[in-house]
């Protein structure tokens, strides 16, 4: 109780110091949390090229403002680490935001120390959409599973499909694509056969996939982090010919450029359901595009985690620029309310409400683009609200 009571003390007096600062020519840190080492690494690279492309496009400045970013691992996840993580940069190294977040446990790890701290956290991934209800200082500037669900179980039923089959990773997200997958089917009346969960870091998974045959769905809703599992499950998938037994498999995140490309051909007519695809056709994520090819290399390409965490930056500018620098949580979420933008992901703002980002969602198709498998953009659901908050209102 001692230590609860000592650690408390300690992030209330640096909120109070960090308030007390002056403004003027500031440097100001931003604490990146991410995983930089382990399975999951590439959201690691991605956040921190996402960031870096955003403030070299400023000139490491925001107005007068020098921004220092300091990147730290959370090393799987780690609800522990990551409140360690945060503490420590709030009240050690001063940083008056924080921005990353992987999965979901190690997102709210954080919540206590921003909620003591008045410390604005930037969202860039956990797909759970209650997230945002802990804390006042949560935005998100990523996307939830059930923004990305809905309209994928929309479109299956506007195809015929009538009864389905969920398969989701066993952690909180995924709890939420089981959610949002079979409750919408069910409305819309279709009907869910089956619900799987798969845990956490399963490699083999042919005995799930023996499951799904046996019930014999017209369609696939599946959800998994994206990684390993993703890339196992969808190579699995095909290896069995399920789609050849009249299955179609239906993803929103895990189709990523990334991890088709091991797959192959195989993976060709993949649909998902997704906030950004590198081949949307719009001029303002062609500029992009390009810009992180110019950073990162002719064959590199931009992914959701990228974009997020670049259009993340732009809501800290936004958050320092009517701080003026100054630490100050509430005035600075206040400024992000009801803010809009156009992003390389199309038209987005931030729901006043609840503080989730609204955005297009995309139906989108592998294809071989430039001799490459990508995902092509077919149809768009516009400016689509987060589901669950909207129906929990």
């Amino acid at each position: 109780m001692r230590i609860a009571k000592r650690v408390a003390g300690l992030l209330c007096a640096a909120a109070a110091v960090a308030a007390a600062g002056e403004a003027a020519a500031a440097e100001i840190k931003v604490g990146l949390l991410s995983q930089f080492s382990g399975a999951y690494t590439w959201w690691g690279r991605e956040y921190q090229r996402g960031v870096d492309l955003y403030l070299a496009q400023r000139g490491g400045k925001f107005g007068e403002h020098t921004i220092t970013v300091l990147s730290r691992d959370e090393a799987g996840s780690n609800p522990q680490r990551a409140r360690q993580l945060s503490q420590e940069l709030v009240v050690r190294d001063k940083v008056q935001y924080l921005i990353g977040g992987v999965f979901t446990p190690t997102v709210l790890g954080a919540v206590d120390v921003i909620n003591q701290t008045k410390t604005p956290y930037v969202i860039l991934n956990s797909g759970t959409s209650s997230v945002t209800d802990k804390s006042q200082y949560y935005v998100r500037a990523g996307f939830t599973q059930w923004t990305v669900s809905i309209p994928l179980v929309q479109w299956a039923y506007d195809q015929g499909m009538k009864n389905a089959v969920v398969l989701a990773a066993d952690y909180a997200p995924g709890h939420d694509a089981l959610e949002a997958f079979g409750k919408t089917f069910a409305k819309l009346g279709g009907k869910v056969v089956g619900e799987i969960k798969v845990p956490m870091g399963t490699t083999d998974f042919s005995s799930y996939l023996q499951r799904v045959r046996d019930l014999k769905p017209q369609a696939v809703f599946m959800f998994m982090p994206v990684g390993p599992m993703s890339a196992g499950m969808i190579r699995s998938f095909k290896e069995r010919e399920l789609d050849k037994a009249g299955i179609t498999l239906l993803v929103t995140n895990e189709a990523q450029e990334e991890d088709i490309a091991p797959i192959g051909d195989a993976a060709l007519g993949l649909t998902s359901a997704l906030h950004y695809s590198p081949y949307l056709d719009t001029p303002l994520n062609k500029e992009f595009v390009t810009a992180y090819k110019a950073k990162y290399g002719k064959d590199e390409l931009p992914s959701v985690a990228s974009v997020a965490a670049y259009d993340g930056m732009r809501l800290i500018e936004r958050m320092v620029g009517a701080t003026n620098g100054v630490k100050d949580g509430d005035k600075a979420m206040a400024a992000i309310k009801d803010y809009k933008w156009d992003s390389p992901r199309g038209p987005v703002s931030i729901d006043p409400r609840t503080r989730e980002i609204v955005q297009n969602v995309y139906m989108r198709k592998v294809e071989k683009i430039d001799g490459k498998l990508g995902n092509k953009v077919f149809h768009t659901y516009p400016a689509v609200k987060d589901p669950w908050h909207e129906i929990n209102k």
